[in-house]
């Protein structure tokens, strides 16, 4: 190929170039080292208003779209003169265009080099970030708007807080406290900030407050203390301190942003249960001391007991035998005064060996432990009744519906006996009438023992309960006047009440509640 084929293949190309170098949205230019401009493509001549000649062969910093200030002048002359040195140059500028438009340019010159590494030519390249940054001062000031906002509902909340606010920096210097804050401490504002804060606490709860900081700000974990702020009148305020981390972007802990809270009800509180449980273990103590004691005691008035029981009735019983002797071997002798006399002391020897058996039986109640059984109370009221064994011409009724439930059977069995045979023992006729019935209730039973005998004075219904009471003379009747005391003393050591409804003539009522 010859020079003038070469120089023909070459045209295309440089068109093509040309076309893509005026038709790119960018601004570009090329500028010799010195300075002076060599071209600039259509972009930058329509933008500016100028035409080739006016542009080309003059210096960069000359040409109208810089004439803003002289400052910017100056900017372009060192840009270009730091390119020449083979350094990439870059920043951003605002340019003047046609019609004064005035818009803002990522601007850059980059050197070309030939092959001896000397700059032989400057590419200048502007692109236009006005939207942008117009776009990013929009947000910006929106950002602004949105944190000034934020701080102005950040100020209201702290104010109204009914907790105390603190923010720190990692030494532990306040940097801010809120009102709150200083009404819990008694300190103002202005003494609390930097190390003011310490004044007035303990210092054995400076230890420990120091202590949890240190240890916090090691592992960047959240801060929590117990500690106390000793008012200048001398009024103690318990606090609970909580904190978390306050970080850079990075991550790193610049310091802390807390609260304090009032616990001072609360301490007051554990303090005074820490001295109840003291108490209570000093009572516990002596509980358990006292309870000892009275095992002991009983087990030694079980022992008196028993061994009063035994000697007392065995001359009780020799007597007795004694006065059937006699009466055996004077049964000619005696007369009717005698023989009535007789039959008195034997009389009096029984109740005399009932009234030990009584006694016996009433200090035990509640001393000595039964077993709990399933009961079916109908069949132990049958059984109560065989044993009493009333005359063939008394009617006892027993309701139907007696329940079975689980209980102590002994106890109540004493209970039935007791009421029913005192029904019939006291009962004025031979044909007297009793009706045992039941009523169930959400957590007892209630059980009723009614007779239609002579009844008895609303005067007397709380004192027949009381030990050695009888409302007959001993002579007429024989009885120890334990009976019902035992009944009042069972159903309240089961956790009962038992009451009387009675009038003279009318019959008696007993009733008695029983734990299911």
């Amino acid at each position: 190929m010859n020079k003038s084929e070469s120089v023909e293949a070459d045209i295309p190309s440089k068109v093509c170039f040309r076309t893509i170098f005026d038709q790119t949205s960018q601004f570009i230019g090329l500028i010799k080292p010195d300075g002076i401009v060599v071209e600039v493509n259509q972009t930058v001549l329509k933008f500016a208003g100028l035409t080739s000649a006016e542009a080309i062969g003059r210096f960069f910093w000359e040409v109208r779209w810089w004439t803003i200030s002289p400052q910017t002048q100056r900017q372009l002359r060192e840009a270009i003169a730091l390119a020449a040195t083979g350094e990439f140059v870059r920043y951003e500028v605002d340019i003047l265009g046609a019609d004064d438009n005035i818009i803002t340019i990522d601007f850059s010159i980059k050197p070309i080099k030939n092959e001896t590494g000397q700059v032989t030519l400057l590419i200048s390249e502007g692109r236009d970030i006005s939207e942008a940054n117009a776009e990013l001062k929009r947000r910006v000031a929106k950002g602004n708007q949105a944190l000034q906002k934020s701080e102005r509902r950040w100020e209201t909340f702290a104010k109204i807080s009914p907790v105390g606010i603190y923010r720190t920096d990692l030494s532990g210097n306040y940097l801010y406290v809120n009102e709150r804050w200083c009404e819990i401490s008694g300190i103002t504002s202005e003494n609390a900030l930097g190390k003011g804060w310490r004044c007035t606490i303990p210092p054995e709860d400076l230890e420990r407050i120091d202590s949890e900081l240190q240890q916090t700000s090691q592992d960047a974990l959240p801060f929590e203390c117990e500690f106390r702020f000793i008012h200048a009148d001398g009024k103690t305020t318990w606090v609970l301190s909580q904190a978390v981390a306050e970080t850079k972007d990075d991550g790193t802990v610049v310091g802390y942003f807390g609260t304090v809270t009032d616990i001072s009800e609360r301490k007051q509180s554990e303090l005074a249960l820490k001295q109840r449980a003291s108490e209570l273990t000093s009572l516990t103590t002596i509980l358990a001391q006292t309870t000892a004691l009275l095992q002991k005691q009983n087990q030694e008035l079980d022992q008196f007991a028993y061994v009063a029981s035994h000697d007392l009735k065995a001359p009780l019983r020799a007597i007795a035998s004694l006065s059937e002797w006699i009466e055996e071997d004077l049964a000619d002798q005696l007369r009717e005064e005698n023989r009535h006399q007789m039959h008195l002391l034997r009389g009096r020897v029984q109740r005399m060996e009932g009234l030990i058996n009584g006694l016996l039986e009433y200090s035990r109640i509640g001393r000595v432990q039964t077993e709990s059984y399933e009961v079916d109370v109908g069949e132990l009221i049958k059984e109560v009744i065989d044993l009493l064994a009333p005359p063939l011409t008394f009617n006892i009724e027993v309701a139907e519906e007696m329940p079975t439930f689980r209980t102590k059977r002994l106890p109540l069995q004493q209970v039935f006996s007791n009421l029913i045979g005192n029904a019939i023992k006291h009962h004025p006729r031979m044909d007297g009438h009793v009706k045992i019935s039941v009523a169930e209730r959400s957590s007892y039973y209630e059980f009723a023992v009614a007779d239609d005998g002579a009844g008895i004075a609303p005067e007397y219904h709380e004192k027949i309960f009381a030990i050695f009471q009888t409302l007959q003379s001993r002579d007429q009747k024989e009885s120890t006047g334990i009976g019902l005391a035992i009944v009042k003393k069972i159903v309240e050591t089961q956790g009962g009440t038992i009451t009387l409804k009675s009038q003279i003539n009318a019959g008696s009522t007993f009733y008695f509640t029983w734990q299911k």
